[in-house]
């Protein structure tokens, strides 16, 4: 009988280590090292300094979620570049109290989604003409990125809408995979495309991925070609999230492999706010990083005739078989990998260098509680 052991984006040949860092004056325990470097490069800041960001980052981010809980309004998020978490609220005082940057007289995320939707009324048959619409809550407005061929008339048509800005993009943007309904996900490099979070469902083992790797409910191998699992169902394009049923005998973990010899445990999962930092592990770029900046994107893949929606939006870089592979903010999952430009070019391992691109991911939250899942934690 095989014995295997699953981790979250557990990578092809790599050798998975269980230590993780050990505290420092550089950096807290809970941060990978890479991803206090990838920081440290995104922002600008010495390894010590990015370390006291990213601590920054999830303490504020604990005490937001803490008020949400306790009933304090909230109609979105972010975080802006000196590392304050700018929160939309009709109550300032607690905010500001909590050691949050409240802020009123905007449209907030409520009516940006709204919005969003009048924005997809609007674009109606012209959606070949679009990338991708959805809210920025940083800036207040509906952003549409059209295709550089767009048409004049619907360029006009989409400025001339209140709270929309209207910009320009480049590559085609395709989902990052080559995957086969009824074939294998393996994880050659370059190929397929890679594990995201593990959990459990009425007690079976299952494992959160992007739907459209699991088209068909192909079987699952990883990269030895030992079975691991099956898919369980999708629901793509429409979102993009998946669910893969795996093997009894097979062992979960609950770490992200960083591809860099380290691990990264996850303790729970969220949707932090704009401007977190983030990295995700993949099986062709490893380990790359960025920053948070969009949620409830809209995105019309090359070549799909229905738009993917409730996608969120990243700097982090990704290429064709990173799909379906974690993202994670200090020790919180946040998402599986859909798709980007077709142009990405990120190296291997490359942390935050790998700048100027983005991708999209499928927030984890919403996968889980679609599916009933209960993520793995350590």
């Amino acid at each position: 009988m095989k014995t295997r052991i699953l981790g979250a984006c557990l990578a092809a040949g790599a050798a998975v280590s269980a230590v993780f860092m050990a505290p420092s004056a550089v950096a807290a325990p809970q941060f990978d090292q890479a991803m206090v470097n990838a920081a440290a490069v995104q922002l600008g800041l010495s390894p010590a300094r990015a370390a006291q960001r990213l601590d920054q980052e999830q303490r504020l981010s604990r005490t937001l979620a803490d008020l949400q809980a306790s009933g304090m309004p909230t109609d979105g998020a972010f975080f802006d570049s000196t590392g304050a978490l700018v929160v939309t609220t009709s109550d300032a005082k607690r905010a500001k109290d909590a050691g949050l940057t409240p802020r009123a007289g905007v449209k907030g995320e409520r009516a940006l989604n709204d919005l969003s939707g009048r924005v997809q009324q609007a674009i109606g048959a012209d959606k070949a003409q679009v990338q991708t619409w959805g809210p920025d809550v940083a800036i207040d407005r509906v952003v549409v990125t059209v295709e550089p061929t767009a048409s004049d008339a619907l360029v006009l048509r989409l400025s001339q809408m209140d709270g929309v800005v209207v910009e320009t993009g480049s590559a085609k943007l395709v989902r990052n995979a080559d995957v086969v309904p009824g074939r294998i996900m393996d994880l050659v490099p370059g190929t397929n495309c890679s594990l995201g979070f593990n959990g459990t469902r009425n007690g079976a083992k299952v494992l959160l991925t992007a739907g459209h790797c699991v088209e068909g409910n192909p079987d699952i191998l990883d990269a030895n070609g030992t079975h691991i699992g099956k898919g369980a169902g999708t629901r793509f394009p429409s979102v993009d999230m998946g669910i893969v049923k795996i093997d009894a005998e097979d062992t979960q973990r609950a770490y992200v492999d960083t591809r860099n010899g380290t691990t990264v445990r996850i303790t729970g999962s969220s949707k932090a706010p704009v401007g977190t930092t983030i990295c995700k592990a993949g099986n062709t770029t490893g380990w790359t990083c960025g920053k948070i900046t969009h949620y409830n994107q809209s995105v019309q893949y090359s070549g799909e005739s229905v738009t993917t929606t409730g996608l969120a939006r990243s700097t982090v870089c990704t290429e064709g078989g990173d799909s379906g592979g974690a993202y994670i903010s200090g020790n919180t999952a946040q998402g599986m990998t859909s798709g980007g430009p077709s142009n990405s070019e990120c190296g291997y391992n490359q942390g935050a260098n790998a700048t100027g691109f983005y991708s999209f991911y499928q927030p984890v939250v919403d996968a889980a509680n679609y599916y009933g899942v209960t993520l793995l934690t350590s």
